[in-house]
């Protein structure tokens, strides 16, 4: 990281750049809000698995009642009462932590003050509201502790999430963050790469350093945001098709390649297998994004890796009856097409 001064105001031209600059970014990477984690921000305190362990046991402690109610917000699709429990600053602490700049200070309440306009208008929580969501037990990702939830939505579209708790006072509970097994990430973290292609924008040659493709996503910036607008508007095609103009090291971005992947989920079959195809060589790990991944081997009747990724899933999870029975699914559909093949040979 580049440790300089974060006193200095920014100039008027540099400051009206800053606010387009965050605009765009903040604009380009909406969709993929719910996405992020980085390391844990001495300003926020976390309740620990044996915490909360502690506290779910015992009535008394308002925690199984806040279970209760985060359950019944979200299966009615009422999130609200859920949203006035997420502490935003906390997850924008993580989010902004550890980069300094020149002019870091402003740069930071730019990015803090239209992120959270996007959630004002959109919502935390958004993705699982009104979703078939229930408490499962207390996990621990990424050395942090929380509240698992299995999400099952529309079309049986199935997602965890873990929610991160503080305590401020006695029986007042605040989620810290959030951590979505689907694409393994606490929402910070995303947020954190946003605002390291911020950093990056203003930085030139140092700045580009700080990333992954040297700055290459910073220059197409305007592209990915009129991507994102594109998909908000269902032009799926579009969408792809912009996609594949960008450069090489654009295209296989984590935040373009999710983009790109909604867009071919709704074009066409050929276009999710050659999307998930992309991911999997910018990212082998297949438990970075192993839902989309499992429905694609079984998509491919590739039943083995269909088998493992839905077994590290229930590892993950500590056992869950969906994916239980999503193993039995893959069996039975594995035994069947053997049968069907010795038939043929007969």
């Amino acid at each position: 990281m580049i440790s300089q001064t974060t006193t200095d105001p920014a100039p008027a031209a540099q400051l009206c750049s800053l606010q387009r600059s965050v605009k765009l970014l903040v604009s380009a990477l909406a969709v993929l809000l719910l996405t992020g984690g980085i390391r844990v921000s001495a300003k926020t305190t976390e309740l620990t698995e044996r915490q909360l362990q502690t506290k779910l046991a015992d009535p008394a402690s308002g925690l199984p009642a806040l279970v209760a109610l985060i359950e019944k917000s979200m299966i009615g699709g009422e999130m609200w009462p859920v949203e006035e429990m997420v502490d935003q600053q906390a997850i924008l602490e993580r989010a902004t932590d550890g980069v300094q700049v020149p002019g870091a200070n402003t740069m930071k309440n730019l990015f803090c003050d239209s992120t959270q306009q996007a959630w004002q208008q959109n919502g935390v929580t958004k993705d699982f509201a009104g979703t078939n969501f229930r408490f499962l037990r207390i996990r621990t990702f990424k050395n942090r502790s929380g509240l698992l939830f299995r999400s099952a939505g529309e079309n049986h579209a199935l997602n965890f999430f873990c929610f991160t708790l503080s305590e401020p006072t006695p029986k007042n509970y605040r989620i810290t963050d959030i951590y979505t097994m689907g694409l393994n990430e606490f929402t910070s973290q995303t947020l954190h790469r946003t605002y390291i292609q911020l950093a990056a924008s203003l930085l030139g040659e140092p700045g580009r350093a700080l990333t992954q493709d040297n700055g290459a996503f910073v220059e197409s910036l305007e592209q990915v945001a009129a991507m994102s607008q594109m998909l908000k508007a269902g032009q799926w095609r579009e969408v792809l098709d912009a996609a594949a103009a960008l450069p090489a090291a654009v295209q296989t971005d984590r935040s373009v390649l999710l983009i790109r992947l909604e867009a071919a989920e709704n074009y066409s079959v050929t276009s999710r297998a050659a999307v998930l195809e992309d991911w999997l060589k910018a990212y082998p790990d297949e438990m970075e994004l192993p839902l989309k991944l499992a429905d694609h081997y079984l998509a491919q009747e590739r039943w083995d890796d269909a088998e493992r990724v839905v077994t590290r899933l229930v590892d993950l999870t500590g056992g869950d009856a969906r994916l239980q029975l999503q193993l039995g699914n893959i069996s039975y559909r594995r035994d069947r097409e053997k049968r069907l093949m010795q038939a043929a040979r007969n």
